[in-house]
């Protein structure tokens, strides 16, 4: 089998990187040639993405990546759902890019639960209403700035914009666009109800297209040969999703930033069990059906540690309090890691110790008490997530699939099991990039279908399996 290098660049609301692949007779070799932070800033109030430095930081890591690997061949960008560029025209900004933590859709939030719409939305788009869906987000953008309905000529989600940047093609990928509460639930295209409902023009669309195919080469940098842009799924949690070896009987739960517990399935899960849940009928990059619940995840830890000075530096200081985590005693009281005050405070500290005096409990004495009591509380709320969300879909999950971040976190992965009865199966496996990876080998040819694809890596997965 002749070798096909190719480069994941996976952005995330925290860090974004590049990494290699290689994938031939010796299964897939992953290397990370570039990585960076990442993260909004607010101005007066508002907060937004600073896409000119994200891009840089991609065309950096392309152009290690190409010193490295010159026979590199294609390259393909996820990054996290909902977020987008308002381009005129020409293709130029006509709008800052908001960042999804943003307040500003929060009164046009409250009008449409306190209306009871949000049922309509549901059973138009599969989503349930969330303050930072795309719908959402025009919608207030077009309340605020009427005059860029018709200033705007395309949206992007961000993936496609950076697709765009990077080859010169405009393209909106099926699985970030399932994202935006604007996709029709049981089609393949736009809700007419939701796009009139929100207010937002067709035309600012093209229709969905499925990942696995070659965009164009690559124009925004000097590349020997020709280096090609490959559509991937766009977000990230598709990309993590799509990467699991599975049969079937497992719940997936994508652990960063966010928590995204799900499953593949045959269709949508609708009705008002589905709707009270919050399950969010997502898609895959082949326009399969990716139903999932949005948990609050490792934000939590992110947004606590540099509050404390002995925070972790380094990755075994990161085991290190994990291990002096999972010696502090349960907590008599756990967290409700959805409860909107943990979504963006000031001071996540003040903002756990205020909830839990509110419920009449101490708050923790140490940052290991702190880990210990949000481990505990994430994976509370993965076991009953699962338990209900069996009950929708009509079928008993047989173990628990963690990747990503969350997978390297023991402690998080053990509770989990004994919260869920269940086994969870950790997979040591970098899920986003490489689901990113094997839509680039399908788009090259190299790999039959990501079936194949995952059947080939399968064997040379590290997994961690913790019994209940």
């Amino acid at each position: 089998m002749k070798e096909t290098t190719v480069a994941a660049i996976d952005l995330g609301a925290s860090s974004g990187r590049v990494i290699v692949g290689r994938y031939g007779a010796n299964g897939l070799e992953l290397t990370e040639t570039h990585r960076f932070s990442n993260g909004f800033r607010t101005l007066n109030r508002n907060s937004y993405w600073e896409v000119g430095n994200l891009f840089n930081e991609v065309k950096q890591g392309l152009s290690s990546s190409l010193k490295a690997f010159p026979e590199l061949r294609s390259c393909g960008v996820d990054t996290w759902a909902v977020d987008h560029a308002m381009l005129n025209k020409a293709g130029r900004l006509a709008f800052p890019v908001h960042a999804y933590r943003d307040t500003r859709t929060e009164a046009m939030f409250e009008r449409i639960q306190a209306a009871g719409e949000d049922r309509s939305l549901y059973e138009w788009t599969g989503l349930p209403l969330i303050t930072f869906n795309t719908g959402l987000q025009l919608a207030e953008s077009i309340e605020a700035f009427p005059q860029l309905v018709e200033m705007v000529d395309r949206v992007l989600f961000l993936p496609d914009y950076f697709n765009f940047l990077l080859s010169g093609e405009m393209v909106n990928e099926f699985s970030v666009v399932s994202s935006s509460q604007l996709l029709d639930v049981r089609g393949t295209s736009y809700s007419e109800e939701a796009l009139k409902y929100f207010g937002v023009p067709r035309r600012w669309f093209s229709e969905p297209e499925c990942a696995g195919r070659l965009l164009g080469p690559v124009s925004a940098l000097e590349a020997p040969g020709e280096l090609q842009v490959a559509l991937v799924p766009g977000h990230d949690t598709s990309c993590a999703f799509e990467a699991i070896p599975g049969t079937g009987g497992e719940m997936i739960v994508s652990s960063g930033t966010w928590l995204l517990a799900g499953a593949r399935t045959p269709r949508p899960l609708l009705g008002d069990a589905a709707f009270e849940l919050g399950i969010s009928n997502e898609r895959c990059g082949d326009g399969g059906y990716r139903p999932c619940k949005n948990l609050m995840g490792l934000w939590l830890l992110e947004q606590l540690l540099p509050l404390f000075e002995e925070r972790p530096a380094s990755d075994s200081e990161w085991t290190k309090l994990i291990a002096a985590a999972g010696e502090v005693p349960p907590p008599d009281v756990l967290i409700e890691t959805s409860a909107p005050a943990f979504f963006n405070p000031a001071n996540m500290q003040e903002a756990i110790d205020r909830h839990l005096r509110d419920k009449g409990a101490p708050a923790p004495e140490s940052l290991a008490g702190y880990t210990r009591l949000i481990c505990d509380s994430l994976a509370h709320s993965m076991a009953e997530t699962k338990e209900r969300y069996e009950t929708i879909y009509g079928e008993r999950f047989e173990r628990i699939v963690i990747v990503g971040g969350g997978s390297k976190n023991q402690l998080l992965c053990r509770r989990t099991a004994e919260f869920a009865g269940v086994p969870v199966v950790s997979y040591q496996l970098e899920g986003t990039s490489v689901g990113n990876i094997g839509y680039q080998l399908l788009a090259l040819g190299a790999v039959e279908s990501m079936d194949a694809f995952r059947e080939a890596i399968t064997p040379a997965l590290s997994a961690h399996t913790y019994e209940p």
